[in-house]
């Protein structure tokens, strides 16, 4: 008999336990509202109303947004910095109480108005670098994307969303950072 079985269908093989019963999804919609009947009953109802936003399809996407003011809709720009200049921005931003997310999309507002040019920032040479992970609303982005060729040509150096996003992050949340002198010469 060819491919004949080694061992009896009843016997384990040795390699990964079974994974027996599968874990079925609890009811917790139907908790969540339960819930927020009883915080009405208890006389708390601005704490069964977010129960019941958070229950309604879609609600957990309001418990991701750490800044009310800004949309969640944003997708991820990573910026590529000093770990210290990283620490010092979420640092300063804690203090404010905003998000990086938030002072970005200022920043790339202001750009966009023509009201800021980002300065030329200076290249580190320290080793020490990590990835800032911040959310900026796609439309934003896309506007910025629409005029940094522009720009670009007007400062005489390379404007990105990344130089944009971590001067106007220093300058907004005061912290310092090395800058290159573009002054035109004359």
């Amino acid at each position: 008999m060819a491919n004949a079985p080694t061992r009896p269908p009843t016997y384990r093989s040795g390699r990964r336990p079974p994974k027996g019963h599968r874990r079925v999804p609890r009811p917790m919609r139907d908790r969540l509202l339960t819930a927020a009947q009883r915080l009405d009953e208890a006389g708390f109802p601005d704490s069964a109303a977010d129960v019941r936003a958070v229950a309604a399809p879609g609600g957990w996407t309001m418990l991701r947004a750490k800044d009310t003011a800004e949309k969640s809709s944003g997708t991820n720009l990573p910026l590529t910095i000093d770990r210290d200049l990283r620490d010092a921005l979420k640092e300063k931003a804690d203090e404010f109480g905003v998000t990086l997310g938030s002072v970005v999309a200022d920043g790339f507002r202001k750009v966009v108005a023509g009201e800021w040019l980002p300065p030329k920032l200076a290249r580190s040479s320290t080793a020490n670098k990590v990835v800032l992970n911040v959310r900026v609303d796609d439309d934003l982005r896309k506007q910025v994307d629409a005029i940094k060729d522009r720009l670009t040509r007007e400062a005489g150096y390379r404007v990105t969303q990344s130089s944009i996003a971590i001067a106007w992050m220093a300058e907004d949340l005061g912290v310092d950072v090395a800058t290159v002198d573009t002054e035109p010469a004359e």
